[in-house]
């Protein structure tokens, strides 16, 4: 899963690619940035509240790049 955020003076957008679905959100104009980047992790799992299955696994495989 890939996430990204954008903000243009009052504008928020959040953001994220996961298995080749591209997933985006237009947040309120009073979000900060973190907000933003909260909601483009949440954004993937976004298809699992209207299923009618209630059990999910999800993989997660963190990168961490330590830049000096």
């Amino acid at each position: 899963m890939h996430t990204d955020c954008s903000k243009d003076k009052n504008k928020l957008a959040a953001s994220a690619v996961a298995n080749k679905n591209v997933f985006s959100a237009r947040l309120k104009d009073e979000a900060t940035i973190f907000s933003a980047y909260a909601k483009a992790i949440e954004l993937p799992f976004e298809p699992t509240k209207m299923s009618k299955y209630t059990h999910f696994t999800i993989y997660l495989r963190t990168y961490y790049t330590r830049h000096t």
